[in-house]
């Protein structure tokens, strides 16, 4: 248990429709950072309101579409009535965050949902207090940094410094990986213990996104096991073909395991044989650096 302001976030599960399996927050984490607790919070909890999870649920169908979506697609998407869903997007387009195209009458998020994200990036603990030192990080590499953060069974990422060597667009804030195929992912699982990292691959979706994903369970398994030796994670073009990741966990009050940062490159500029000698020393001091700030 974490102590402190360093509250255990909750989720119930749910499917959603693009196979990816998804949890429901349910309960708020103060300090801002996400856990992957496996305990349910039961709806039938007389605090809960229905109507505001129908509405965020309307809401997410977004982050799964990248084109503007009709009435009847979220009706397919959500499962709800078409008459609820009809009520619960006029209400978000009334409050600014959806619009409605006036001839299409199809919708798409509005800007003002960033104004939630900037005060999340804001008052996050992990986001400001990493900030200079990924800055370091990007100028002593002059590669690509990301820190991420766990959500569910996947990463999120809530920084990145892109690299102008690059030829591959690298994750956006916002944007989301899996833990168990991503080297940030990977180091952050490391600071779980067994039964923890255990009932995350079960919750998975443990599918290959490229040819040289792993899959095989045992094998993930040895990858998250070998950064406790090695002190850094790697993945190589197991999420985009032709990328090369190495990241190395962030510890919060109590060495809990609160975040990852990564080092980005791509193929052939980059042998993953360079990454580990040049970029995991930088990954390495970053993340221990972070992990330092934090716990002061």
């Amino acid at each position: 248990m974490i102590a402190g302001p360093w509250k255990i976030k909750k989720y119930v599960m749910t499917n959603s429709s693009d196979g990816f399996p998804l949890r429901r927050n349910a309960v708020a984490n103060s300090a801002g950072i996400q856990s992957t607790d496996q305990s349910v919070v039961k709806s039938s909890n007389p605090l809960f309101v229905g109507s505001v999870e129908k509405a965020f649920t309307v809401l997410h169908v977004f982050s799964q579409s990248r084109k503007p979506l009709s009435l009847t697609d979220i009706v397919a998407k959500t499962g709800m009535g078409k008459s609820a869903v009809q009520r619960f997007c006029f209400t978000l387009v009334e409050l600014g965050f959806l619009e409605r195209d006036p001839d299409s009458r199809r919708m798409v998020p509005s800007a003002r949902l960033l104004e939630l994200s900037h005060t999340y990036l804001a008052t996050n603990p992990v986001s400001s207090v990493a900030a200079p030192y990924l800055l370091q990080a990007r100028e002593s590499s002059g590669e690509a940094v990301n820190l991420a953060l766990p959500m569910e069974q996947d990463v999120i990422y809530i920084a990145r410094l892109s690299s102008s060597n690059s030829h591959i667009i690298h994750p956006i804030v916002g944007g989301r990986a899996p833990l168990f195929c991503t080297s940030s992912g990977r180091a952050w699982l490391s600071t779980q213990t067994d039964e923890q990292i255990s009932a995350i691959l079960d919750a998975s979706d443990l599918r290959r996104l490229t040819p040289e994903t792993l899959t095989d369970r045992d094998a993930i398994l040895k990858r998250i096991g070998e950064v406790s030796h090695n002190g850094y994670a790697t993945a190589w073009q197991e999420c985009i073909v032709g990328e090369l990741t190495i990241a190395a966990p962030i510890y919060g009050p109590g060495r809990i395991g609160v975040a990852s940062v990564n080092i980005c490159v791509t193929k052939p500029a980059w042998s993953e044989q360079q990454v580990i000698e040049e970029l995991a020393p930088i990954v390495c001091r970053t993340a221990n650096s972070i992990s330092n700030a934090l716990a002061n």
